[in-house]
Formats: C-alpha cells, structure tokens, sequence
C-alpha cells in the first residue's frame, strides 16, 4: 500500500535512507522554513551603546546564525505483511544507533535543497514504540544553512571564466586543480597560491583543508584564506601551468 502512496504522501530521508521506504509518514511539519536567529556578541563600553564584535577570520564569510530545529510529526504505515515491533526497531535503529555528527537531512517540502542535521531528541524503543500507535515527533537540529542540489554538480573549467552566485550567500567550494609546480587560482582578484604541486590538488573550503587523494597538502598552500564564492558573479582565473580545474560550488542559503 505504501508503495502506491509514495509519490503523494510527504516523507524525510536521514542518512541516506527514506522515511517512507522504513514505513513512516510525515503527516505535520514545524520549522519548515526556519529563520535563523544571528549569533551577536556585544561589548557593553561605559557612556557608549554596545559594540557588536564581528570574529570572522575571512571578511568574504557569512555570518554566524544558530542552528533551526525542524520537527516532523509522524504516522507509521507497516505492509499487512510486517510486524509493528519490527519496524519501530528498525526505524529506531536508523534515526539513532548511528546518531553521531551531522548527517544529511532532505525531506518532499523543500525538494530543491538539503540541511546537516542531528537527532535533536532522547528516546528510547519503548517511547517510539509507544508513538507508533498514534504519532511520534522526530525532531532535528540543523545548521543554519540550506544547500542548494544543483550546488552539488561539478564544473569545469580549461580557461578563464565567470560562475554566478545566485542564493546571495557566500558558498564554500570543492575545488580540484589539475596542473603542476607553483600556481596561483584567483577568484575576484583575490589570489590563492599554491607551491610544488604535482598532477593535482583538492582544495575544501568548508573542511579548510587542502589534499590529493587521502595525503594532507595544507603545507603546498601559501595563502592562509580558502577560496570562496560570494554572491552574484565571480571571475576565475590563475597563472601558472594549470590545465584545468573543477568546481563543486555548494551554493546555499537560508
């Protein structure tokens, strides 16, 4: 039966796997589109109004904003063929036994996107058990960012040219750069040196970390700031001998 309602019922996939196909429903939905609420730090200065600190190590980043939660209430569907008790355990198992660090979360209302997120909840198999006659609530936390599909497609680039930011936020990228012995990548002018490469070198600005393949190669980047795209139109180009490079953007917004 579940199966015939797939396409019209409204589900959440965690980690991979799909509400819907583990016998589970979203029947009522909170925080769907959450607002983030900006993380400030003020210094109270005697005979002045507060003094907002701005800690950002690269002025291109965005600012801080506290984690949303997002709350589904949801019915369980078993197949005549399944029994309850195995399937609250199993759907226990999924949303907790691996429940360490953010995890991708994606769910039928907002199809174009995707959130980290966590169990932002304690339960136990009873208490889901318990739910599982009427409704249970599974709640997440996620970072405050939403990251856009089309964000997660590769581009290429063999000569210079322009990628456009249209979420109006600054994106953190993947980039891979094919080529060798010192080079620079410069986005907006602002320049990234690289020195000693050999073949390539993977550049992530969201794990601030750059490498090729399993082996660290922070030690080949002169710059201290990763690259960033920012909003609205970004000119890419480099010296050196780079054959080419490829860009994953991860645009995202709030």
């Amino acid at each position: 039966m579940l199966d015939l309602l797939t396409e019209t019922i409204n589900s959440f996939t965690y980690n991979g796997k799909n509400s819907a196909d583990m016998g589970m429903i979203i029947t009522k939905k909170d925080g769907l589109y959450g607002k983030p609420v900006p993380i400030v730090e003020k210094v109270d200065i005697p005979g002045r109004s507060p003094l907002i600190m701005n800690n950002k190590a690269d002025p291109l980043d965005n600012e801080d904003f506290e984690n949303i939660e997002k709350k589904y209430t949801c019915h369980v569907l078993p197949e005549d063929h399944q029994d309850l008790e195995m399937v609250t355990r199993n759907i226990y198992e999924w949303l907790f036994a691996s429940n360490s660090g953010y995890k991708r979360l994606e769910d039928t209302y907002e199809r174009e996107f995707f959130r980290m997120a966590y169990l932002g909840q304690k339960m136990s198999v009873a208490d889901m058990a318990a739910g599982m006659i009427g409704k249970v609530d599974i709640s997440f936390s996620c970072k405050p960012w939403k990251y856009a599909k089309c964000g997660e497609k590769k581009i290429e680039l063999s000569s210079a040219g322009k990628i456009y930011n249209m979420y109006g936020f600054t994106a953190k990228p993947y980039i891979k750069i094919f080529g060798s012995g010192n080079v620079s990548l410069i986005i907006n002018n602002r320049q990234h040196a690289f020195q000693g490469i050999s073949e390539y070198i993977e550049v992530d600005s969201e794990l601030m970390s750059a490498f090729k393949g399993l082996t660290p190669q922070n030690n080949k980047m002169v710059s201290q700031l990763f690259p960033k795209l920012t909003a609205g139109e970004n000119e890419i180009e480099w010296t050196g001998n780079i054959t080419k490079i490829e860009i994953i953007p991860r645009w995202c917004c709030l």
